[in-house]
């Protein structure tokens, strides 16, 4: 389990500071105890056992009342997804570092959407009732929860918000500087600004504060392993003046084409 970020914002924070101390030390326990996207079951009797394994005294009814009181705050949001209770803290992707690039429960853009009740028609007096047809064997195409590509690198900006920089683009910006190992100079930018916090720049001004730390990366040789150090491509103007130089006898030897 990585490290979690507890910010000190949390000693004034408004919402935080309306928990009882039980609830907060619920809260403080399910900081350590949900994934890395802020995912957690949310079923208060298996949850009172995964946040207070060694006080047994804790039930599941004193988790319901706590996590129902910060669904009211807005510190936590509940669904049910697979048929499962689950919850996540709102301010999650704010306050910490997503790690993995796999979820390992479902997120709440994958709840189970409740289907509205059809409403019952009667049945006219002295009519026949009909059998419903049978659509048993009909498979009713299942629209895929959208799931949000995580980006490759993120960029502190001025504002203390991140610029993400998705995988299409890093792809893109390959394409334009070969000579690069884009991945790892996104990771530098990123380092510099963590390093600079007052040169970090603006989210209007990020994009080309990239393509001109990429250019550089370029223009000084690359940083792509696979085009070798300081890599530099052949002219062929210069073999052709080679080949015609004049040889020992002094006559220039025909250049082969």
């Amino acid at each position: 389990m990585p490290n979690r970020i507890l910010k000190e914002c949390i000693l004034t924070d408004k919402k935080y500071n309306m928990l009882s101390l039980m609830e907060e030390s619920i809260y403080h326990r399910l900081l350590v105890s949900v994934d890395d996207y802020g995912v957690l079951y949310a079923d208060p009797t298996l949850l009172s056992r995964i946040l207070f394994p060694r006080k047994p005294e804790i039930d599941g009814e004193a988790v319901r009342k706590g996590l129902k009181h910060m669904e009211k705050l807005g510190l936590i949001c509940c669904y049910t997804a697979d048929g499962e209770e689950f919850l996540k803290i709102c301010s999650w992707e704010k306050d910490q570092r997503l790690r993995n690039t796999r979820h390992k429960f479902p997120m709440p853009e994958q709840a189970d959407q409740a289907e509205p009740a059809e409403p019952v028609q009667e049945q006219p007096a002295g009519e026949p009732e009909m059998p419903a047809e049978d659509t048993a064997d009909i498979a009713e195409p299942q629209e895929r929860p959208e799931v949000k590509e995580l980006p490759v690198a993120e960029i502190p900006l001025n504002d203390n918000t991140a610029y993400g920089v998705t995988r299409e683009e890093a792809e893109e910006y390959s394409r334009l500087y070969p000579a690069v190992d884009v991945v790892q100079e996104l990771r530098n930018m990123r380092g510099w600004s963590l390093s600079n916090p007052q040169k970090r720049k603006t989210r209007s001004g990020v994009k080309k504060f990239i393509n001109n730390w990429l250019a550089r990366a370029q223009n000084d040789g690359g940083s792509n392993p696979r085009f070798g150090p300081k890599a530099v491509p052949a002219n062929p103007f210069l073999s052709i003046l080679k080949e015609e130089a004049p040889n020992e006898g002094g006559q220039a030897e025909p250049a082969v084409f």
